[in-house]
C-alpha cells in the first residue's frame, strides 16, 4: 500500500510513480508524500506525474462524475475512472510537496487531447 510503504527510512536514492498516487483523496495523497520522504535518503530524487486541473473539465465532459472530496472525483464507466482521482494545480503541488526541492515542474498534455498531467522532478530536502 502506497501509504505504509515496507522499507527502511532513508532506503533509496530514487523513486519513480508513473500514474500512481492521484489515486486517492487529499489525506491519502499526504500520507503518501510522506512515506515516499520517508523512504527516500535526503537529498534523493523523486519523479513522478499528478493529474492537472485543465484535464478534469475534459474528464467531466466525456463521463459523469461528481467530487467525492477536495479535488478528488470518480467518474462512472470502465477501467480506473472508478476509483479516486485528485486535479490539482500548481499551487496545490507546491504545497504538498513542501518537503521537496522542485527541480523541473511542468504541466503538459500527453499524446490524447485533454489528457494533462503535471510532471514533476523533486529532491528531498
Amino acid at each position: 500500500m502506497m501509504t505504509d510503504l515496507p522499507f527502511e527510512d532513508g532506503a533509496f536514492d530514487q523513486g519513480l510513480s508513473w500514474n500512481v498516487i492521484y489515486h486517492g483523496d487529499e489525506d491519502v495523497l499526504r500520507a503518501t508524500i510522506a512515506e515516499i520522504a520517508r523512504v527516500l535518503k535526503p537529498g534523493g530524487l523523486f519523479l513522478c506525474t499528478m493529474l492537472s486541473a485543465r484535464r478534469l473539465p475534459v474528464e467531466r465532459a466525456k463521463t459523469p462524475g461528481r467530487e467525492i472530496s477536495r479535488n478528488t472525483w470518480v467518474f462512472e464507466g470502465a477501467g480506473d475512472k472508478v476509483h479516486p482521482h485528485y486535479f490539482c494545480n500548481g499551487r496545490d503541488l507546491l504545497e504538498l510537496f513542501s518537503g521537496f526541492e522542485v527541480c523541473r515542474l511542468e504541466d503538459r498534455e500527453h499524446e490524447t487531447p485533454g489528457s494533462w498531467h503535471w510532471h514533476l522532478v523533486l529532491e528531498r530536502l
